[in-house]
């Protein structure tokens, strides 16, 4: 269409009125319009069409036919129709002429309306104007029928300035009201010069001596001189020279259709068809916004086979097509609108542009060196946008063109922009293929930073963000203080750097100033998406950062981000999906799908998917580099959960998801930390994996220990953060430690607990977990090794600690032989000074010595000492002392007079009273004194009986106001406890006598109204003593339980089976033997530990028959084999005891080669394998 117009002399104006529409040049607010009659009478319908709406002439003969008037001028007539017949008459003319309800909107009043006008304005009487302004909802027009109207009317208004038939009391028609209407009309007036001085004027619907154009056209020219925009009269105008230069003279500039037109002889459709061509025009200069861009489609459509079939085989032919594409390729990278975040659907095009034919290196071969180049630079500008990975033979070639001694058709700066992409993307390489990448490119950058002056940034920034991924902070501060603060881009970027460092103050100043910059920018050009898009990253950055602030300063200006695809929250809701999407197809690999014919299912396992959707790894880390979003910032989580949820998905780069699983972390219970260094999935690591993680947490948690001595971050509370992360983590891997690096991580550890500022609760549970993990990777005999360390390490008591948590309590349960060490002696009696005489703080310093007294550690001058801190110098032996222990460890601990002090723990122990029995704490005494190794203090049969008879009658208690549990918790606890006080030390001191139908009833009961008591099935067991009256009864109760889905029940099932079998062997605890033993297979890995210790010690106890070995013997090896950590779900209830398993299945095949002097290759490979284990507890089966 826009040809047919460029041949008219008015073409410039046209196009000139157009921009102003649309608008297109900032100078402009738009264009406004006053439409006239010859619009209305041109585009409205009727039933009648031989009718049309009156023009002015046709107004003038009806005057003057009525007047008998020779005079054709219709503002005369008007007057003098006024004056004879007044203007009740003249209306009622008017409106019957008019006769505005016959009349229908045309398509062309809805074209008309659908155009964005700043103001409509019209002379005409009819109301079609506002009819079809209902039924157009883009742009939504205000109507303002009378003066007052103006002030409640929003733009874009339609302003009737001649009044409307049947809705206003004047029309404006003769020559008074035109003299008077400047005073009459006085707001209509100020509003109309205030829209001619704003915006370019269009005139539709009016000819050149149309009375309305002249009076209006008159009074801009003499009200408004200068001031007003030009004025476009628009038309099939059919103007002479002499007409057109005085219309140029009054500030008019004609737009005449005519010659578009002119092989129309009907008057009224001529200026219909001129009308129509008008407004389609315009619709069609609409311009393409901005952000619309699309990168164009370089697949071809309509190929026939063998066309397909010589791009597939034909490299020069393909070569060829891509040459041929160059332009197009060029020409869309120059249109980017300059999206900070390229949105997603316009990336995926991105990533997919190129289709037939798809670049290969063949193809390049046969193309020209600058083709070659150019092209190259247009693929790689393509992956820099998309965050896509260029495979490796692109890398290759990229690297050909990217040196800048070598000219390739490519500019310096272009050829930096390669070699900058490649830098990039070696974090995502392995080692050995990025190490001469990475030398290659950072040696062209550095040289070619004259040529490009941000590049210094760049790299500084890059180098940074890999420290960052390695916990090499020191490395990011040296690399923070080489970018230069140039622009908002790089200020939000150092902000996001300093935000890894806990230095907010001076991130928040950084990305405050950047948003100031950003709004200014913006202010001054408000079409830029290259603007717009980083305004909206820095505003939503700047909410995050002042959410807690209390500062009045910062106000959140509204910017329409999501039309231009510029919305933060676009990105990050696509992200989120991405991730989710891919946690989904990976949690479906680890099932089964059902088929609904039965025995049929699919296994997921083995499914392979294609496809070229990015990893959503990729996408998060391209977003947060460039945006320069960091993952949290202090209480503040930008991308806690992005990063959180993606570090769960696996990948063939740990480095990356142990990077996010930390540093979304903001405590050691963070789920990300628990769900990614599980105790499986630590076994699971590689083992450069684990030299990684132990050197660089390390480092970390020695850096952030400078950073807590040195104070300088306010509150500290983000350093005591990192710090019981980074501790947490380095804890949970030293599990994989050697012996040798194991006593340098509890070394460090024990470092940690004599410094000031590290005494936070916070720390306390992290630091805790670093001494036990790291304990349990050194061997028990090397524990001596470390004695004197961890008696070292400050008490409670020694330090000032302020919070919830227990200080923490290094035990050493091997301390080896005492040979003569003066650092030893004075430790430990400064720790036995520390115990106090019936107080609860002596806990720590008893925990402590534990050990050294159960292993005759200590001289008797110390013991001696021990007895009188706690007992007193002269002991009456008639009340326990408060030692914050159980009272059971009085068994253990020196007394001055072990008769009198036992005596005092047995009477408290089995000579309580009910309620006290059946308190918690009673109740762990009473099993802990039958279990605790070197004591086994039982009651005797009388308080056996007694006993027995409270505990089988308790009954738990119903609580109604329970609306957390918590009662009900501590209901079931005290189940579990009665159970094992019954089977451990209640049953085993009844009397035969007691062992009778009704008690073994009674207990029977006790345990079917209380499921929880598991180990009553172990109480049973000491009834086959009694009489054999209970065998039958006992053994189809075993049978049942052996076979129950409750793990515990199996588990308490087998040990009651083993103390049957102590007590009274027969030929039906035999045939449960059996059972037992066939229940040992890998199918039952989540309780085969427990099962596999109750053989191991009946096998020990010489319980079992030959076969019953036969069947150990081969299937340990199976068992061993199957519970390998790779296999196993870490979320699955197998994950628990896997390790235990393995554990179980070296110590049963060392005790069988040992006591049965047998030889069995299997048997010894497990041995030899476990050595190898990657868990401790594993390793050290065989010596511990």
């Amino acid at each position: 269409m826009n040809t047919k117009f460029s041949s008219l002399p008015d073409y410039p104006a046209l196009k000139k009125l157009a921009s102003a529409l649309w608008q297109q040049d900032n100078a402009y607010h738009g264009a406004a319009i006053i439409v006239g009659a010859g619009f209305s009478r041109s585009c409205a319908s009727t039933g009648d069409n031989s009718r049309k709406l009156p023009l002015w002439n046709d107004f003038a003969k009806i005057l003057s036919k009525e007047l008998a008037s020779g005079s054709n001028d219709p503002l005369r007539l008007a007057e003098e129709y006024n004056a004879y017949f007044g203007k009740r008459a003249l209306h009622d003319l008017i409106k019957k002429e008019v006769n505005d309800s016959a009349w229908t909107p045309g398509e062309l009043h809805y074209s008309l309306m659908e155009l964005p006008w700043s103001e409509i304005l019209t002379t005409n009487w009819d109301s079609l104007l506002e009819r079809t302004s209902a039924e157009v909802h883009s742009p939504v027009y205000s109507i303002v029928s009378k003066p007052e109207d103006l002030s409640n009317a929003k733009t874009p208004r339609i302003v009737k300035l001649h009044g409307t038939i049947d809705i206003t009391k004047e029309l404006i028609f003769t020559q008074e009201d035109y003299r008077k209407y400047p005073q009459s009309y006085a707001a209509y007036v100020n509003f109309a010069r205030q829209v001619f001085i704003e915006n370019e004027l269009c005139l539709l619907g009016f000819s050149g001596d149309d009375p309305n154009f002249l009076q209006w056209a008159g009074w801009v020219r003499d009200n408004l001189a200068t001031h007003s925009r030009r004025i476009y009269l628009v038309g099939a105008l059919k103007l002479n020279a002499a007409k057109r230069k005085y219309l140029e003279s009054i500030n008019v500039a004609p737009i005449d259709l005519d010659d578009l037109v002119a092989d129309y002889d009907d008057i009224d459709l001529k200026h219909k068809q001129a009308t129509r061509l008008f407004l389609e025009f315009l619709h069609d200069m609409k311009p393409n916004q901005v952000w619309e861009w699309e990168p164009s489609r370089s697949q071809r459509v309509g190929f026939n086979e063998d066309e397909r079939n010589k791009i597939y085989n034909d490299s020069s032919y393909a070569a060829k097509l891509l040459e041929g594409q160059l332009p197009v390729l060029r020409s869309d990278r120059d249109s980017y609108p300059g999206w900070l975040i390229c949105p997603d659907p316009i990336r995926w095009e991105l990533q997919n542009q190129f289709n037939i034919p798809s670049p290969k290196k063949e193809h390049l071969q046969h193309m020209t060196a600058e083709s070659r180049a150019c092209l190259l630079y247009e693929i790689s500008w393509r992956y820099e946008k998309t965050y896509d990975l260029p495979p490796s033979w692109l890398i290759h070639e990229l690297l050909t063109v990217c040196d800048l001694n070598t000219p390739c058709g490519l500019s310096k700066k272009q050829q930096l922009e390669i070699a900058l992409l490649l830098l990039k993307n070696t974090r995502w390489l392995n080692p050995t293929d990025s190490k001469p990448i990475i030398e290659e490119t950072t040696k062209i950058l550095e040289k070619g930073i004259k040529y490009w002056p941000e590049l210094a940034n760049e790299l500084a920034y890059h180098q940074a963000i890999v420290s960052r991924d390695n916990f090499d902070f020191h490395i990011i501060e040296e690399n923070i203080k080489k970018i230069t603060e140039c622009n908002p881009d790089w200020k939000i970027k150092k902000a996001s750097l300093l935000a890894e460092l806990g230095e907010f103050e001076g991130g928040e100043r950084l990305i405050t100033e950047a948003y100031k910059e950003l709004l200014i920018q913006y202010r001054n050009d408000r079409n830029s998406i290259y603007i717009l898009s980083r305004l909206a990253w820095g505003q939503w950055l700047m909410e995050g950062v002042k959410y807690w602030s209390s500062e009045k300063e910062f106000k959140i200006i509204s910017i329409n981000t999501q039309i231009q695809k510029c919305n933060p929250w676009d990105h990050l809701e696509y992200i989120r999906k991405r991730i989710t999407d891919e946690l989904t197809t990976q949690q479906n690999k680890m099932a089964i799908k059902p088929s609904f014919e039965p025995g049929y299912y699919k296994d997921n396992s083995n499914t392979i998917t294609f496809g070229n959707i990015l990893h959503p790894l990729f996408i998060l880390e391209g977003i947060s580099r460039d945006a320069g979003i960091p993952v949290c910032w202090d209480f503040r989580g930008f991308l806690v959960q992005h990063a959180a949820m993606l570090s769960e998905i696996e990948t063939d780069n740990n480095i990356h998801r142990f990077s996010l699983a930390i540093r979304s972390a903001n405590s050691d219970t963070s789920d990300s930390l628990i769900n990614n260094f599980s105790r499986i999935k630590i076994a699971c690591l590689p083992q450069s994996d684990v030299e990684h993680l132990l050197n660089q947490c390390s480092q970390a948690v020695e850096y952030w220990i400078e950073k807590c001595k040195a104070g300088k971050n306010k509150g500290n509370h983000h350093v005591i953060t990192k710090l019981r992360v980074f501790i947490e983590v380095l804890a949970r891997v030293s599990v994989r430690a050697t012996p040798e690096q194991a006593k340098k991580i509890f070394r460090l550890a024990l470092s940690l607990g004599r410094i000031n500022e590290l005494h936070h609760f916070w720390l306390f549970d992290a630091l805790k977990h670093l001494i036990e993990f790291s304990l349990e990777s050194i061997p028990k005999s090397e524990h001596s090794e470390i004695l004197l360390e961890a008696l070292m390490f400050p008490l409670a008591s020694e330090i000032e600690t302020v919070g919830p948590k227990e200080w923490i309590n290094p035990i050493i349960e091997n301390p080896g032989n005492r040979e003569q060490n003066s650092a030893i002696d004075r430790r430990i009696d400064e720790i036995i000074e520390r115990i106090s005489p019936c107080s609860s703080q002596s806990a720590p310093s008893l925990l402590r010595l534990l050990p050294l007294i159960e292993n005759n550690f200590l001289t008797e001058s110390e013991k001696n000492k021990i007895a009188d801190q706690i007992w007193g110098a002269n002991p009456d032996y008639q009340k326990l002392p408060n030692t914050g222990l159980y009272f059971y460890s009085l068994l253990k601990i020196p007394s001055r007079d072990v008769l009198s002090s036992n005596n005092l723990v047995r009477e408290t122990l089995f000579n309580a009273n009910d309620k006290q029995l059946l308190d918690q704490s009673h109740l762990a005494n009473i099993i802990n004194a039958a279990r605790a190794r070197d004591v086994n203090e039982l009651p005797s049969p009388e308080q056996a009986i007694r006993y027995f008879n409270i505990l089988i009658s308790w009954e738990a208690k119903k609580h109604d106001n329970d609306m957390l549990g918590l009662k009900e918790n501590e209901e079931i606890r005290r189940i579990e406890l009665i159970g094992h006080a019954l089977a451990y030390s209640v049953l085993p001191s009844l009397p035969l006598s007691e062992l009778t139908e009704d008690n073994f009833k009674r207990l029977i009961s006790f345990y079917n109204d209380n499921g929880d008591a598991t180990e009553v099935l172990v109480a049973l067991a000491y009834f086959s003593a009694a009489n054999d009256a209970f065998t039958e009864r006992l053994e189809n109760i075993y049978k049942k339980t052996l076979q129950s889905k409750d793990i515990d029940e199996v588990v308490c099932t087998s040990y009651a089976i083993y103390t049957w079998m102590k007590l009274n062997k027969s030929s039906a605890v035999e045939r449960l033997t059996v059972r037992l033993i066939y229940l040992i297979e890998p199918n039952r890995m989540a309780y085969l530990h427990g099962l596999l210790w109750t053989v191991n010690e009946m096998y020990c106890s010489e319980y079992l028959s030959n076969r019953d070995i036969e069947f150990l013997v081969d299937i340990l090896p199976v068992i061993f084999d199957s519970a390998t950590y790779t296999d196993i779900n870490p979320a699955s209830k197998e994950s628990i005891s896997i390790s235990l398993v393995r554990a179980a299945c070296v110590r049963l095949a060392k005790d069988i080669l040992t006591i049965s002097h047998r030889e069995n290759k299997e048997l010894y490979r497990i041995i030899n394998e476990a050595k190898l284990d990657p868990l401790p507890e594993v390793r050290f089966a065989n010596i511990d």
